[in-house]
Parts: C-alpha cells; structure tokens; sequence
C-alpha cells in the first residue's frame, strides 16, 4: 500500500491544494519504506488528484481539503484521511497503527481543492 502525507514547509499541510509536494511511503505488511518526496507540478486546478491517482496511492493523509478533491480522490479508491497536522513522519506512525481517524469533513465553502488561500477550519 502506498501512503501520501501533503507538506507544506516540513509539516502535514493544513490544506491538500496548498501543498508543495507529498512525501510518499510504500507499508508491506508491518514495514513501512520512504520512498521520497513528490513535487507538485505546476498549480494546474484539479491536477492533483490524478497526480497520486498516477502514482498509485491508496492512502492520503492531509490537514483539510475540498468536497471536490474528496470526490475525485475516493473515485479513485484512494483513501482520503483529513484533519492531520504536525510533524509528517508522526502523523504517518499514528496511521500505521490504527490512532489515526480522518475528521471526515472537507473544507466548507468550497468543492475545489485549489486557487484560494484560506486556511481550513475543519481540522483537529
């Protein structure tokens, strides 16, 4: 299974569409490698879902997000948890070990995932 953490200057970033890039993480049973960060290409609205759809990933963590990337993502059986913030490699460990559950609730306001620069409320 391939994990997706967003970041936004070294942390878990607080909104999926501000991201600079995911750092990505292969879990084989109760292994977990790093595999390396995943710049994002240029801010191209909707681009980033079919980014980590192309890469494979089953996993998303991230701070908040639109209705409309929750939408594209989950279409693409990519497991979308919200509401993570902090220290990446933390919020990577509580997801491996069950203690970490997704807040569930997109960014409200909106249903796209880019071209804004509010902070999401909606997060822990």
């Amino acid at each position: 299974m391939k994990i997706a953490v967003a970041i936004l200057e070294e942390q878990v970033s607080a909104h999926f569409g501000q991201s600079e890039g995911f750092l990505l993480f292969e879990k084989k049973e109760n292994e977990v490698q790093a595999l390396g960060f995943l710049e994002r290409p240029e801010r191209e609205k909707g681009s980033l879902p079919g980014l980590l759809l192309k890469e494979k990933v089953s996993v998303l963590l991230t701070g908040g997000l639109g209705e409309g990337a929750v939408k594209k993502l989950e279409a693409g059986n990519i497991e979308v948890i919200s509401g993570v913030q902090g220290d990446p490699e933390a919020a990577l460990k509580a997801y491996v070990a069950g203690e970490l559950l997704s807040t569930g609730v997109p960014c409200a306001g909106h249903d796209h995932e880019e071209g804004h620069a509010h902070h999401c409320r909606n997060h822990q």
